[in-house]
């Protein structure tokens, strides 16, 4: 439970304070009153959506240990119980829905992250190499086309390993990218000594120590992020000490 519940705080502060698919959200917004409502709504909301979710799990998991025989010996994958369960189980129009809405969930997704994406890297790095050249929409197209052939060809190669859990796998590569990111957005926040210097050490700290956590696999996968960001913030700060710099971060 503890394990949850301290992932759950960082990896939220890092996504709810740096992930651009959540930052453009707020800017959808006439006032910083409305934004923090939304955040608010979202906190109150995501109660009874977790709830939802881990009671399919479970009522899943009663089902098939009720009924061992209406579980196929083939699956060795547990991602797979449930599709297996919604194809046998679920009436055809029902199931139509049901397949609809993955889609349309996924391709929400999948836009909301790939658009952002494109966003960012016009307004922040295309910009700055290209000073002076306008920022078009065609750079963004074809920034968001090349963002869609890696994310294809990333799941290609996914397919390739021996993944025993899409949701380990998720928390996992999520927890190396952003942990150093929340770190790197609350050394900024709290701090009026830390500088770019700082900021810069204390990011590449905390991804080396993450692979090394990763790779020793010495804390649970879901603190990842926990760990990166707390290295992060930390070296961050100290190293914003050692080498003062008059560019605030």
């Amino acid at each position: 439970m503890w394990t949850v519940l301290i992932a759950t705080v960082f990896t939220n502060i890092t996504t709810y304070g740096t992930d651009q698919t959540v930052v453009q959200r707020y800017l959808t917004t006439s006032t910083e009153k409305q934004a923090r409502k939304s955040v608010y709504t979202n906190a109150f909301l995501s109660v009874p959506a977790t709830l939802l979710f881990f009671f399919v799990g479970t009522a899943i998991y009663v089902f098939f240990k009720s009924h061992p025989s209406e579980l196929s010996l083939g699956i060795n994958d547990p991602d797979a119980i449930l599709p297996w369960y919604v194809s046998l189980h679920i009436p055809s129009g029902a199931l139509g829905l049901v397949i609809a809405g993955i889609f349309a969930a996924a391709m929400s997704t999948i836009s909301a992250s790939m658009n952002s994406a494109a966003t960012a890297y016009v307004t922040d790095i295309h910009s700055k190499i290209n000073q002076g050249a306008p920022a078009t929409l065609k750079v963004a197209k074809a920034t968001t086309l090349v963002i869609g052939l890696v994310g294809i060809a990333f799941a290609l190669m996914m397919a390739t390993w021996d993944v025993k859990s899409l949701w380990d796998e998720f928390s996992k590569i999520l927890g190396i990218l952003l942990g150093g990111l929340g770190g790197l957005f609350l050394l900024g926040f709290l701090s009026r000594r830390a500088n770019s210097t700082g900021a810069v050490v204390g990011l590449l700290t905390g991804i080396v120590v993450q692979l090394i956590v990763a790779r020793s696999q010495s804390v649970h996968l879901l603190l990842y992020s926990s760990v990166g960001f707390v290295t992060c913030f930390v070296i961050g700060f100290l190293a914003s000490l050692i080498f003062p710099s008059k560019a605030k971060f």
